[in-house]
């Protein structure tokens, strides 16, 4: 018995796109954790009472 080479080519079997089980959609949570800064205009969390970027005071405010 002799051995063989063989190479194998990364051909991808099927041609259409792949469908994902689980659709990624937009965190409504991660956006309402966060709001700008009036100083400076970057984002900072909610419960933040000063901004990192500007030290500037932040007032806590009940949503």
């Amino acid at each position: 018995m002799g051995c063989r080479l063989c190479m194998v080519v990364g051909v991808s079997r099927h041609r259409t796109p792949r469908r994902r089980l689980f659709q990624r959609r937009r965190d409504d949570l991660i956006e309402r954790s966060f709001r700008p800064c009036p100083a400076c205009s970057h984002d900072v969390h909610v419960f933040a009472d000063v901004c990192r970027h500007c030290g500037g005071e932040l007032e806590l405010r009940a949503s």
